[in-house]
């Protein structure tokens, strides 16, 4: 039996679900963490390394942007999905962003003297920065989210209409 049922709650008809407007704010907290963290690697590498620093921390960020904006984004699209399924969606993602990222890491270390434009090290840098900063921001504003308890509020018997039968003072 399954109770994947139970957690799924329908979008209300004046907008997106609790749960689609939380992977929203996740997805804009970690793209403005990306971008800021890009921002900078692209102003100290151009600085650093003139023009070859530059377009190398712009490839290094603009891949792990390109790829975590699309990963955040299914997470917004499954959002009112049930928990197994969000759970398998949401490891998925992850997994497929980190092999991605990682596999073209390891392309710029092999190849990367091959490819005069581009600083390996600018690059690598870059991407490591960018996803950096990305969770970081990410986590902070999932720090900030209010997540409701599903736990139901108390009621005293008194207040439910519930009364326990009154007690006379000789225990009859």
């Amino acid at each position: 039996m399954t109770t994947e049922h139970l957690t799924t709650q329908p979008a209300p008809a004046s907008g997106p679900s609790v749960h689609v407007v939380r992977a929203r704010k996740l997805l804009l907290g970690g793209l403005a963490g990306g971008a800021a963290a890009t921002v900078l690697c692209v102003v100290i590498f151009g600085v650093l390394s003139g023009l070859t620093g530059l377009l190398s921390a712009l490839v290094g960020g603009g891949i792990v942007l390109a790829f975590y904006t699309v990963g955040q984004y299914v997470m917004v699209r499954t959002a009112d999905a049930g928990a197994r399924t969000l759970m398998i969606v949401s490891m998925t993602s992850y997994f497929a962003r980190f092999c991605i990222v990682g596999m073209f890491l390891l392309l710029v270390a092999r190849r990367g003297a091959a490819w005069a434009a581009l600083d390996s090290t600018a690059v690598t840098a870059s991407a490591v920065a960018v996803v950096v900063g990305w969770l970081a921001v990410e986590i902070f504003v999932f720090s900030r989210l209010r997540i409701s308890a599903y736990d139901t509020e108390y009621v005293s018997p008194a207040a439910s209409g519930d009364r326990a039968p009154a007690v006379s003072g000789d225990g009859r």
